[in-house]
């Protein structure tokens, strides 16, 4: 987590430098490809623009768009102030699908793009599942749903999943090697999360639980125009 944040962050220190360049090229192209570790599957298609510097050809900046699907087994999530409060809403299956706007920057040395992007917001979506609503045993407002079944679906609206808890969401620190002018192979680590939105407050007034993951991810690339 803490080190897919640091990749992220320093690919952009260069963002506020770029924007006062001239604009010399774009290039776009999209990435379909597959995360996946221990029974979790993540798959996603992005559609991604960039654009090089004059002065800096071999750095640019850019945005995109990202479709994808989480799809895992038994999941737990827990709320942001799981510290305190030890509650979990415990499912069976999970089944996420959402869409994002990102934003990312890359270096291109020779036929390698190295570099990372980040979602800024999206929305998601999906099926609704039943979850076993567990405490530590504090009780109060949402007591009475302990031990109980809660069905809940994914989190609707979502922001900034990188730095915020509760949002839907990926980050990805990836290297791409153009293979020909007309494929590339992209390999990648893909940090995401995924929340679910309770119906009924539980303690603390808490509607959303969240978890994260980490994963490796392999995709082809295609070029659209250079």
């Amino acid at each position: 987590m803490k080190s897919i944040r640091f990749i992220v962050l320093f690919v952009f220190l260069g963002l506020s430098e770029a924007f006062s360049q001239d604009i010399s090229r774009v290039t776009s192209g999209i990435d379909v490809g597959l995360g996946y570790q221990d029974k979790v599957w993540v798959p996603s298609a992005t559609y991604h623009q960039e654009l090089s510097l004059s002065n800096f050809p071999w750095f640019r900046i850019g945005w995109g768009v990202r479709a994808w699907g989480y799809y895992a087994g038994r999941t737990d999530m827990l709320p942001k102030s799981s510290a305190l409060n030890a509650d979990t809403l415990k499912f069976g299956k999970i089944t996420a699908n959402g869409a994002s706007f990102l934003v990312g920057a890359n270096f291109r040395l020779w036929k390698f793009d190295i570099g990372a992007n980040t979602d800024l917001f999206g929305v998601a979506f999906g099926l609704k599942r039943s979850a076993l609503y567990e405490g530590g045993g504090l009780y109060g407002e949402g007591g009475a749903h302990y031990n109980t079944y809660i069905k809940s679906g994914p989190a609707t609206l979502n922001a900034l999943p990188l730095f915020m808890d509760k949002q839907n969401g990926q980050s990805e620190a990836y290297i791409r090697f153009w293979i020909t002018d007309q494929i590339g192979l992209k390999v990648a680590y893909v940090h995401g999360r995924v929340t679910y939105a309770s119906p009924d407050k539980l303690i603390n007034g808490q509607t959303r639980y969240s978890t994260t993951y980490g994963v490796p991810y392999v995709a082809l690339s295609f070029p659209l125009y250079n």
